[in-house]
């Protein structure tokens, strides 16, 4: 009886070992009741990832990392990828990419499938690649704004630099000043603006009367203008340009001497006789004031009448 009690303890114990190694190879993604196949991948980096970690297509578990070997004269890592999947043929353009499964850190091997139509046997090697991380991708789209911000503080710098020079004792005395003048300026522009003020109101009257004679002023200046529309300025300037044209005509026959106003402008026989005329009765006047009786006879008494002696 005690040896059947021992047995029973010894059976249950090796059931309980085989199904907890049955259970942690499933809750590890191994499929103990199929054959994988093993590929190698290649990796200057494996930025973390572990043994047991994953191996997916399209988000789809299809087996795990079985071990990672380092090869320190190479200075690279061997992963030995098993591919439990029965069904699951790799063209040989594949490629075996580190992801990232979240923002904790969680490592995995997502198998980007080629296009090939040559497949991979078991024992071949992928190809294999890195995707960036969140924080080093987020790093890498910062990195333009962080050399803005440096560039931006290091303005900001010259710039208090600047202000520390500009704001000396002697400019901020300075400057005082000016506020203080400016402070004055305001006040004076204050009084002139009241003074403004008082002067509009109370000339408003002849103010707006200025402006009634400008508008009555635009009114005439408006129907001038209507009344200048009218005129037949083309006619007009034809006309005068007519007369212009005559005038130089007439200008142009005088000058050669035709008609009587030729002669008299290019003959100087008239000014000739003119300037004779001129000097004979020059000579008459002097010889009528030196010699009046010759010209005029007269007497206190009167004139006898010569045909009373008679």
């Amino acid at each position: 009886m005690k040896g059947k009690k021992e047995i029973f303890i010894a059976l249950l114990v090796l059931t309980s070992i085989v199904l907890f190694y049955f259970g942690f190879g499933y809750l590890k993604g191994s499929n103990l009741f199929a054959a994988g196949r093993t590929y190698y991948a290649i990796y200057g980096n494996v930025a973390g990832i572990n043994n047991d970690d994953p191996v997916s297509v399209n988000g789809f578990r299809i087996g795990k990392i079985r071990s990672s070997t380092l090869i320190p004269d190479e200075d690279v890592v061997i992963l030995e990828l098993e591919i439990s999947h029965a069904g699951l043929n790799i063209p040989e353009d594949s490629k075996a990419i580190i992801a990232n499964t979240g923002l904790l850190g969680g490592k995995e091997i997502d198998l980007e499938m080629g296009f090939s139509s040559v497949y991979l046997e078991a024992g071949d090697t992928i190809s294999s690649g890195t995707e960036e991380d969140i924080f080093s991708s987020l790093s890498s789209s910062l990195e333009p704004f962080e050399k803005k911000a440096l560039e931006a503080v290091v303005s900001i710098d010259s710039v208090m630099k600047l202000v520390q020079l500009v704001l000396n004792e002697k400019n901020r005395t300075n400057l005082e000043k000016s506020m203080s003048a400016v402070a004055v300026t305001m006040g004076n522009l204050n009084a002139v603006s009241v003074d403004l003020n008082e002067l509009i109101t109370s000339e408003s009257g002849k103010i707006k009367l200025i402006i009634d004679n400008l508008n009555k002023v635009s009114k005439d200046f408006s129907q001038i203008s209507d009344s200048l529309k009218d005129i037949k300025f083309n006619e007009t300037i034809n006309r005068v340009n007519a007369s212009l044209d005559n005038a130089n005509s007439i200008l142009g026959k005088i000058n050669s001497g035709e008609g009587t106003m030729g002669k008299l402008v290019n003959n100087d026989s008239l000014y000739l006789y003119l300037e004779s005329a001129s000097k004979d009765l020059d000579l008459l006047l002097i010889d009528f004031k030196e010699n009046p009786k010759r010209y005029v006879q007269f007497s206190v008494f009167g004139r006898k009448d010569k045909s009373e002696k008679k």
